[in-house]
């Protein structure tokens, strides 16, 4: 069977980890034999550099085989790099002296340049023999420069206070040592050449050179006789930046290139290779003012660095040849295309005569007479454009163009007498023998120019209506801000109940009825205004006028859009409008704000009732930023555990005890601080979050039932809860489920809801309320008799409790509600517990227990609290009201305790409105 390449390739990788591995485990077994015990020996601390080396670098030939097939041999080289340089220092401690220091330098040296082959290979993950050569000849100059100062300056003078006079076993070190030096300038400036991989560049090239430096170092100080425990610390930092290159291997694996696009530096590239050689000629200027001549060794070097340039320059010129002759061949090729596309072409004398025109061209310029070769060419040229086209000729035949061409936009006459709008490209060709004349390019682009203008009209118009669109508008709304002119009003409309007219009589109609409202839009317009629609049924209209102003034309429009509709079907449609009026002065000279503060304008308008115009109020603005960021902030108030609840006392008549106590939910932001029911649960509605907030807080009333049950204390907590809570099915299920994990009877929960919210969906609201009704749970109804239920609708209301609305209880004047009593005797009646709510003075709760109402709740008995404080109180004081007393005492100070907080300042409950706040929270 004939070996393929691949299979010569792996048996040459094993062969040579094989010879590596010999060499490291005969160095460990000579040095072994020769070592003493409890000793660091020299030849001891580089055979373990040797075995760590070698294990990095195996360690690295393994990973880069899963490297893509392109990429991977660039590793493999940077890992036989390493393990060659392991082999070379194994070596040296099992030969002969001799033997030792030419396998070393061998080694090394073979090493340095095994690298600098990755490393010229790395960026194109191939061998391009072009871009090798310019970094190979690049970095061998900057490199021998550098190398070059370092020796005359630093090196040399080192070596000889050191060494005195080279040896042969030190040329091992120092032939390598430049060789290195060499290497770390192919890196410098390949990685300033290349476009992608420059981080992977610079890693390898950074990593390899430690490598090296390091190794270098062990074996010198090996070598040079340098105590013992150095030679270890340098054995250490060799397989460490061993291992930094192999950690260089499994970055790669996984490093995307960078885009291809990214732009090159020779900039930076020019200025390293400047810079080596000041470097270098500066070291000549220092070395020949302190010591004298340059030293043969020295003098070597600088041959070596000239040589590299003068290679360099002969790659100059051959690169320059070959990109002359490739952008003239380019050039002609696109001449000859762009001749041929051409819609015709005319050649001019200086005094810019036609001289020549090709007879097979798609159309021929013509002169009034017919005539084309002989005439002027500004003959050709409509008179309006004539003179312009002069002008810029005249520049190109005087040399004042620098780019040798000129392009007019100019109409020029056909043979048929039309009038064609062209782009002509006039090009200087004077100095050509072939042409010594202007050539000029005329490009027929009247279907062009028409397709133009069309699509600038429908980017910039509504097709439905002929008004501006929300382009056109932004791009008027900046031309005047531009302009500073502050007389500048937008008036933003928005129709009313045009979703209706859409449903009922299709969309076409609505479409009619779209192109009604623009028309008595544009009546209402004057020439310096500016219609447009947004969309939808969304219209604006831009004023060069006052706030006065604005505000007529408004209310004008609203009049008018209020007028009935005639269409073609002999139908009459009624709608009306809405506006929203915002000034440049509001809108600080942006257009985005001066739109926006239209548009809250607008809402404005829709909820104070629609039909009419409202203007921007800076007030308005920041309720609407406010309800946005409560709204955003409550989404996660629950999670970041920022909420809380507290409670606040039912008490007994009878036996002057609390028995329950209401569920009153607080919010307090870390940035916005305690934040008001009457804020938070609104906005809870409006987005959609009351359902997380209900089913919270009846686990949090279930916790807090299970941690009385456990003091022995029976009361029970009713929780408020709305209509959108009770018509999902999963409610129920969270209630069970929570009362369930908590291990507390449901008739410990009590879930209130109010009389406002049974006049939506009765026959789906009873059901749900029975069905938790059946499970055990007791039903409030909170707010009564301020609602719509009728006393037919409460005889079949699933309910245990009333809650008396404290408007019925109690006045402004802290008196008694007249209907206070009846309240309470009708639910007697229907055998219901009564409890009268807002109980505020003296005097309301010696009415209400003369009414015999059972039970009381007010902030004359007691302010809502922590949940702690209320346990306290009732496991220390459970018999809490007083008996009744005179209206004109004042026991509030005797009935509320002390440790009672004054926490409550607003609307408390997930389904309320701000219309429920309390009289007492409300203050």
């Amino acid at each position: 069977m004939a070996p393929t390449p691949r299979r010569v390739r792996q048996l040459l990788s094993w062969i040579a980890t094989a010879a590596v591995w010999c060499s490291v485990l005969t160095a460990v077994i000579v040095v072994g034999v020769h070592s003493a015990f409890q000793r660091i020996e020299p030849a001891s601390a580089a055979a373990l550099g040797s075995i760590g080396a070698a294990c990095a670098g195996l360690l690295m030939w393994r990973a880069a085989g899963r490297i893509a097939a392109g990429r991977r041999v660039t590793y493999q080289l940077l890992a036989a790099g390493i393990q060659t340089i392991a082999a070379s220092i194994a070596a040296a401690c099992w030969l002969p002296g001799g033997a030792a220091s030419l396998a070393a330098g061998l080694g090394f040296s073979a090493a340095v340049v095994i690298w600098s082959l990755a490393l010229l290979r790395l960026p194109d993950n191939g061998w391009d023999p072009q871009a090798v050569q310019r970094r190979l000849v690049d970095g061998a100059f900057v490199g021998l420069c550098f190398l070059f100062a370092l020796w005359l300056l630093v090196f040399r003078p080192l070596f000889q206070q050191f060494r005195g006079h080279l040896a042969d076993g030190d040329l091992a070190i120092v032939i390598p040592a430049m060789m290195g030096v060499v290497m770390l300038g192919v890196g410098v400036t390949t990685t300033f050449r290349i476009q992608r991989w420059r981080r992977r560049h610079a890693f390898a090239y950074l990593a390899v050179f430690a490598v090296h430096c390091t190794a270098m170092a062990t074996y010198i100080t090996w070598q040079w006789d340098r105590p013992n425990e150095r030679i270890l610390w340098w054995s250490v930092a060799w397989v460490a930046t061993c291992a930094a290159l192999l950690g260089v291997t499994y970055l790669a694996r996984t490093q995307k290139p960078a885009p291809v696009d990214k732009p090159n530096y020779p900039g930076v590239h020019y200025s390293v290779m400047g810079s080596a050689a000041g470097l270098a000629a500066a070291a000549v200027l220092f070395n020949g003012a302190h010591a004298g001549a340059l030293p043969l060794d020295a003098a070597l070097l600088a041959l070596a660095a000239a040589g590299a340039l003068a290679a360099r320059l002969v790659l100059t010129y051959f690169d320059v040849r070959r990109v002359t002759g490739e952008a003239a061949a380019r050039q002609r090729k696109l001449s000859a295309i762009v001749g041929v596309a051409s819609d015709t072409v005319l050649v001019l004398d200086p005094d810019l005569t036609v001289t020549w025109h090709p007879e097979d061209s798609a159309w021929r310029p013509a002169t009034d007479s017919g005539s084309c070769v002989g005439a002027s060419f500004l003959d050709l040229v409509h008179i309006d454009d004539r003179r312009g086209a002069e002008e810029d000729l005249r520049t190109l035949l005087d040399g004042i163009s620098h780019t040798r061409h000129v392009s007019l936009n100019v109409r020029v006459r056909d043979s048929a007498r039309r009038w064609r709008h062209t782009e002509t490209v006039v090009t200087d060709l004077r100095g050509k023998p072939q042409v010594r004349g202007l050539v000029a390019r005329v490009e027929d682009v009247g279907a062009r120019r028409s397709l133009e203008t069309e699509l600038a009209r429908m980017a910039y118009t509504d097709p439905l209506t002929g008004l501006a669109n929300r382009r056109a508008l932004l791009q008027s709304l900046e031309d005047g801000v531009s302009a500073e002119e502050h007389q500048t009003a937008l008036l933003l409309l928005d129709l009313d109940g045009f979703k209706n007219v859409n449903d009922t009589r299709g969309h076409d109609f609505g479409d009619e009825l779209l192109v009604e409202v623009s028309r008595r839009i544009k009546e209402l317009l004057r020439p310096t205004d500016v219609g447009a629609r947004l969309g939808g049924d969304e219209f604006a209209i831009l004023l060069r006028a006052s706030w006065s102003e604005a505000v007529a034309t408004a209310k004008a429009l609203v009049a008018r859009l209020g007028e009935p509709y005639d269409f073609h079907d002999e139908s009459t449609v009624f709608t009306t409008g809405s506006v929203g009026i915002a000034t440049a002065a509001e809108g600080f000279g942006d257009p985005e704000i001066l739109l926006r503060n239209a548009d809250l304008a607008l809402r404005a308008a829709k909820q104070a009732g629609k039909n009419r115009h409202a203007t921007y109020d800076a007030e308005f603005d920041r309720k609407v930023r406010r309800r946005n960021e409560l709204t955003q902030e409550l989404r996660g108030a629950i999670r970041r555990d920022e909420l809380r609840l507290v409670y606040q006392p039912v008490f007994s008549t009878a036996d002057r005890s609390i028995v329950g106590a209401e569920a009153l939910m607080r919010w307090h932001h870390p940035r916005l601080g305690h934040v008001s029911p009457g804020e938070f649960i609104p906005a809870a509605t409006e987005s959609g979050l009351t359902q997380d907030l209900a089913v919270w807080t009846v686990n949090r009333a279930a916790e807090q039932l299970a941690t009385w049950a456990a003091v022995g204390i029976k009361a029970w907590i009713s929780v408020n809860v709305s209509v959108k809570e009770l018509h999902t099915h999963l409610f129920a299920t969270e209630v069970n489920t929570a009362l369930i994990a908590a291990g507390v009877p449901a008739r410990r929960l009590v879930l209130e809801v109010t009389e406002h919210d049974f006049s939506h969906q009765m026959n789906t609201l009873v059901a749900q309320l029975s069905a938790l009704r059946g499970a055990g749970v007791r039903i409030a109804l909170d707010d009564f008799g301020s609602g719509y239920s009728s006393l037919g609708q409460l005889d079949r209301l699933p309910v245990d409790i009333l809650k008396i609305d404290r408007d019925l209880v109690a006045k402004d004047d802290g008196g008694v509600g007249p209907l206070a009593a009846v309240t309470v005797e009708l639910g007697r009646l229907l055998g219901m517990e009564v409890i009268a709510e807002g109980v505020e003075t003296d005097t309301q709760l010696n009415a209400m227990i003369a009414a015999e109402a059972p039970l009381v709740q007010g902030y004359l008995l007691a302010k809502p609290m922590e949940p702690d404080d209320l346990t306290r109180w009732l496991v220390d004081d459970p018999k809490a009201l007083p008996p009744a007393l005179p209206a004109q005492s004042a026991p509030a100070e005797a009935v509320e305790p002390a440790a009672v907080p004054d926490g409550a300042d607003d609307a408390d409950r997930v389904g309320d409105t701000p219309n429920d706040v309390p009289k007492s929270e409300k203050s």
